[in-house]
């Protein structure tokens, strides 16, 4: 997420789904250049304070299609990567984190990451992976950065990262976002994603949170 106009492509009548999140992915960029603002965190060690946070109604999303039941013998997801659903939240069934970094677009983003320590790398992971799925949830929002402890602070635990206050900016707004994310320290991808997207922030409560307008 990171400052710049979306590929200077000439519009389509149909903007693909993939274009638009692969498009997204260079806004991470400048939240990479600012990492010092991010607030780092150990991966592996569990944060202990309680966050009391008014999650905001999720934006309504088109029924999708009934699927059908999964075969008696099916496996279930594994338990640590397998974020807990609750209600009102949206869940992802296909990761996109990983093949928008595997863009050759996305070069810069893939040489940034590393240089992050650990839990500030997974973090962005986990913020990109937002960028995606909304984008690809609803095509009336255009996301272009989130900022995973805006409102709240974040919590890790058994390899799940909750964001119950996190901050989306779309169209030169800021929304409430909630999300969590299943990641691997190991394979560095997201296992498992759900998220809300809630009301628009009041533009006089950004700068006490941090929220910059659109650069």
């Amino acid at each position: 997420m990171v400052a710049g106009d979306i590929f200077a492509c000439p519009p389509r009548r149909e903007a693909s789904a993939s274009g638009v999140i692969a498009s997204a992915v260079f806004h991470l960029l400048l939240v990479l250049a600012l990492i010092a603002l991010a607030r780092p965190f150990r991966f592996n060690e569990p944060v202990e304070e309680t966050i009391d946070l008014q999650i905001v109604p999720a934006v309504p999303a088109e029924p999708e299609p009934a699927s059908q039941p999964a075969p008696p013998s099916a496996s279930p997801p594994p338990a640590a990567a397998a974020a807990t659903e609750q209600p009102g939240m949206h869940r992802a069934t296909t990761m996109l984190s990983a093949k928008v970094l595997a863009d050759p677009r996305s070069r810069q983003t893939r040489e940034a990451l590393p240089t992050l320590e650990l839990g500030t790398r997974l973090e962005q992971i986990c913020n990109l992976e937002a960028v995606a799925q909304v984008a690809q949830w609803d095509k009336s929002f255009k996301p272009d950065r989130v900022i995973a402890y805006a409102m709240a602070s974040t919590k890790v635990k058994s390899g799940i990262i909750t964001a119950p206050g996190a901050a989306m900016r779309s169209g030169g707004n800021w929304y409430n976002l909630a999300f969590n994310c299943g990641i691997s320290p190991e394979t560095q991808e997201v296992q498992s994603f759900e998220f809300t997207v809630g009301k628009p922030i009041p533009r006089e409560a950004w700068a006490d949170h941090a929220l910059a307008p659109v650069y």
